[in-house]
């Protein structure tokens, strides 16, 4: 997921220099600048090459899904919206509630090589900021992870998000971490009804997951998005 960035702003003046001839005695002078011309240059963080999804062949534009995200105490909401199809890639615009209200627009295949990027801010009172191309860098490594569960637990039932009912599969898996002899359990909950655009399943695409430190559960979802960076 995108982390929080200062938000770099030129300055909200503009110095004019009014020059005459020699001796003429014009001073310089302080102007506002119109609040059409206070455009800054947004922090544009690194992304990764890979996205989290490989499955988005055949994901109609337009269609979007609404995520939200809870880690140490704080939420935040994120949007997916598929822009337009390609041959091979979806172009994906994932925009992050705040202020600024961030938006990066993606090139993604539909095997999940993310190819292009580029950003936009979007502050609550004054103009947007610039669009700026996003760097893409080679996805970290996965690391050791949790290993593999001591238990799973697998179960069909009926999930709601927003106004929609469907069923799903939850797995609940076990994991000890023999270093210091505990356990905890994590929980994740897929649909073939849910469009695998954030992540895939060979049950379908992410409801919810949930482990002791962390969860991202599925809001909504729909048709009809539009996008807020203008190609």
């Amino acid at each position: 997921m995108m982390k929080h960035e200062a938000m770099i702003r030129f300055s909200p003046v503009l110095l004019v220099f009014v020059s005459g001839c020699a001796g003429c005695g014009t001073a310089s002078r302080l102007e506002n600048v119109p609040a059409e011309l206070k455009v800054y240059r947004p922090s544009v963080p690194p992304l990764a090459d890979r996205h989290t999804s490989s499955r988005l062949a055949g994901i109609a534009p337009g269609t979007w899904l609404r995520y939200r995200f809870a880690s140490n105490g704080s939420e935040t909401l994120v949007t997916f919206g598929v822009v337009k199809a390609e041959a091979d890639a979806l172009w994906v615009e994932v925009v992050e509630e705040g202020d600024p209200k961030k938006a990066s627009l993606r090139r993604i295949t539909f095997d999940g090589d993310v190819t292009a990027a580029r950003v936009r801010e979007f502050p609550s009172s004054g103009p947007p900021s610039e669009i700026a191309d996003q760097p893409v860098t080679p996805a970290p490594s996965a690391g050791f992870g949790p290993g593999q569960p001591t238990r799973i637990a697998r179960t069909e039932t009926t999930l709601k998000a927003g106004s929609k009912e469907f069923p799903a599969t939850v797995l609940k898996m076990l994991y000890r971490d023999e270093a210091v002899g505990r356990e905890h359990e994590d929980e994740a909950a897929w649909s073939a009804a849910v469009p695998t655009l954030l992540e895939d399943s060979e049950w379908g695409g992410l409801v919810y997951r949930k482990t002791p430190s962390e969860s991202v559960t599925l809001v909504d979802w729909g048709d009809g998005y539009k996008a807020l960076i203008q190609q």
